[in-house]
């Protein structure tokens, strides 16, 4: 007799899977054919999209096998396409999903420009279908329902950053999104996208801007909405922290001291996620390694930020003065708060170096605009800042407000102090020099005596200049050696030729002899080991200058027995202000003008940078949500200004 089954016996049945992943492996198997039928069609999109199951589907297959597939793909994107225009809000979801996997993954094969568009949507058809799909996107981010709306400015972000190094981004280009963009960002029911929508305002800006016309660039140079500015400069200002906070997780640098004790006292972020194994490990490595790990990948939207401030100097404005009420810390003070950490860090990747080399260009910009220098230096738009102090030697500590031209110079100080190597990155120097020249420079021409710790810049460039003239052996070959040293001196001779114009007092005019004094003969011999005329010379006058003093110190010391005390030496230099003279340099407070021209090898590095920055944040589904609908913000007069309840 045989045995019977208990109906209580677990029958394995197999797993069961969404009929979609059923649909995707129907289509994409070799020797399938593109199905024809629109019922197919209608059944695939108005299931829902398995964007991890496609995507992984169309990892398993090869460059050569999607060419011999690409009926299928192109069919897929025609109908795809077409579906974009459905009346059912989920079909054209589900439309928008399997696009973007679509695109994403034959963009990440290694095809040519032509086989990408070959393999997508054909070399004949491009024009109609791939302008047709961009339509339709910019219409859906314009009429379609919130969640459309969002679902839309991904899809174009994602299509736009896998499309930036192939001619396809230029039906991006030739398609004006800036008017959609910019509703997005103002509308209260999608402003908390700002991010997203200004990080492809960025990336689109960028795109072979110093080649050819770029149409973004026009729009950012001409736009006056302040509304839409400020609550640009607020997510900005919001990204930023954030991205401080990043840093602080992998070493709490609080003013009241920093040990390696508590550098995992306040993990969150990426530090957290490691904490267990990492504190099982040497603290100082942890740290190195965490923080090579930063910027985080919301710094792309430090691109869009760079050329707006480049294009329009409204914007500039805007985004030093904007205030949001009960916050003593400014979207700007933020800014600088970031850009504090990213140059003391610099040294750690290339990408960390771009993105403190870009924070550093708009600083320059800035300052060098006169009506943003002036808001610089302006009481109403004073801001705390929390900069870094995570390298030793830090900077003075100063509680409150501040004016912003001083969180600036720290920066550039931290700059200079924490990146000397021999492998040194001279682009890098001559910028942050550069910057601090012209900062002094205007600060001269306005008769601003700023109240600044002059102590520690003159400290820190007198620092720098005993470190290249040590390690002159391995710096002397380095292309732009000699204009970053002439640029350093220059600066020193400003500052002795100007100094009763910008100086706060006396007392800083004398400690800035004081340091020349102290350094003995290190000039000369920087002057001897790079080969510097003195003749006529800014490196010329300065040694004129410590000459004087050190015969002036050598005459009383005949008359004094043992060393002169610092009060002495201090007297020396009062009294031989009446008998030194400081020869004029011709041009000695001018410079050059910012051009972008100048950084075209610079641009485009950072730009894909920015991209994959961008694309990551999408892929891992990282995207930050800045609500700036209920921020109530003021100009630097205090006006209250947007879209806050509260006026």
């Amino acid at each position: 007799m045989a045995t019977l089954e208990s109906p209580l016996v677990r029958v394995e049945r197999g797993s069961l899977q969404p009929k979609i992943i059923g649909l995707y492996q129907q289509l994409f198997k070799e020797g399938a054919k593109a199905p024809e039928t629109d019922g197919f069609w209608v059944e695939f999109f108005i299931l829902k999209a398995n964007p991890s199951a496609f995507s992984v589907i169309l990892e398993g297959f090869s460059a050569e096998d999607l060419l011999q597939m690409q009926g299928i793909a192109q069919t897929v994107f025609t109908r795809g396409v077409r579906s974009l225009s459905d009346s059912n809000p989920a079909i054209v979801a589900n439309a928008m999903d399997t696009l973007t996997i679509l695109i994403r993954e034959i963009l990440a094969k290694q095809f040519t420009s032509s086989e990408v568009i070959t393999v997508l949507v054909g070399l004949d058809r491009v024009d109609r279908e791939f302008m047709e799909f961009v339509d339709a996107l910019e219409r859906i981010m314009r009429t379609g329902s919130t969640k459309l709306r969002i679902a839309a400015l991904r899809a174009t972000l994602s299509t736009v950053c896998c499309t930036y190094k192939t001619s396809l981004i230029n039906f991006f280009i030739q398609r004006d999104l800036f008017p959609v963009l910019v509703q997005i960002i103002y509308d209260d029911a999608t402003t908390s996208h700002t991010f997203e929508a200004f990080v492809l305002l960025g990336v689109l800006s960028n795109y072979d801007k110093l080649e050819a016309y770029n149409p973004y660039q026009t729009r950012l140079a001409d736009f006056v909405d302040e509304s839409v500015m400020q609550k640009i400069v607020v997510a900005i200002g919001r990204i930023c922290k954030e991205a401080r906070e990043e840093y602080i997780a992998v070493a709490d640098d609080a003013a009241d001291g920093f040990s390696l004790e508590s550098m995992f006292s306040s993990y969150s972020g990426l530090a957290r996620r490691a904490k267990s194994a990492l504190l099982q490990q040497d603290p100082q490595m942890t740290a190195n390694s965490a923080l090579a790990q930063l910027p985080p990948l919301s710094a792309t939207i430090l691109l869009a930020t760079s050329n707006f401030v480049q294009a329009n100097k409204f914007f500039s404005q805007v985004l030093i003065e904007t205030k949001t009420v009960a916050q003593e810390e400014t979207p700007f003070g933020s800014y600088l708060s970031l850009s504090s950490y990213l140059l003391q860090h610099q040294h750690r990747s290339e990408r960390h170096a771009c993105y403190a080399r870009l924070a550093m260009l708009v600083h320059r910009i800035l300052v060098e605009d006169p009506v943003a220098m002036q808001k610089l230096v302006s009481i109403e738009c004073r801001s705390s800042m929390r900069l870094c102090r995570q390298r030793q030697p830090c900077l003075p500590f100063v509680k409150g407000e501040r004016f912003l031209i001083e969180g600036i110079l720290d920066t550039l100080i931290g700059a200079v102090d924490h990146n000397m190597k021999r492998a040194l990155d001279v682009p890098m120097y001559i910028l942050a020099i550069g910057t601090i020249q012209r900062i002094i420079s205007q600060l001269k021409r306005l008769r601003i005596r700023l109240k600044y710790h002059w102590s520690e810049l003159w400290k820190s460039i007198f620092s720098f200049l005993r470190f290249i003239t040590v390690s002159s052996e391995h710096l002397r070959g380095i292309q732009g050696m000699s204009i970053l040293i002439d640029d350093t001196i220059r600066v020193l001779v400003l500052a002795f030729s100007a100094g009763e114009a910008f100086l706060s007092g006396a007392a800083d005019y004398d400690d800035l002899f004081y340091k020349l004094i102290e350094t003995g003969q290190l000039l000369t011999k920087l002057s001897t080991v790079y080969d510097m005329p003195r003749e006529h010379s800014s490196i010329g006058t300065l040694i004129s200058i410590s000459e004087h003093y050190h015969n002036l110190i050598k005459e009383r010391s005949m008359f004094s027995s043992g060393h002169l005390s610092s009060e002495q030496v201090s007297d020396i230099i009062k009294s031989g202000y009446d008998t030194l003279s400081i020869s004029a340099q011709q041009g000695i407070d001018y410079w050059d003008r910012y051009r972008e021209s100048d950084e075209r090898v610079f641009l485009k590095r950072i730009g894909w940078v920015a991209v994959v920055d961008a694309q990551e944040l999408l892929g891992r589904k990282l995207l930050p949500n800045v609500d700036t609908s209920n921020a109530i913000v003021t100009n630097g007069n205090g006006i209250y200004v947007g879209n806050g309840s509260e006026h």
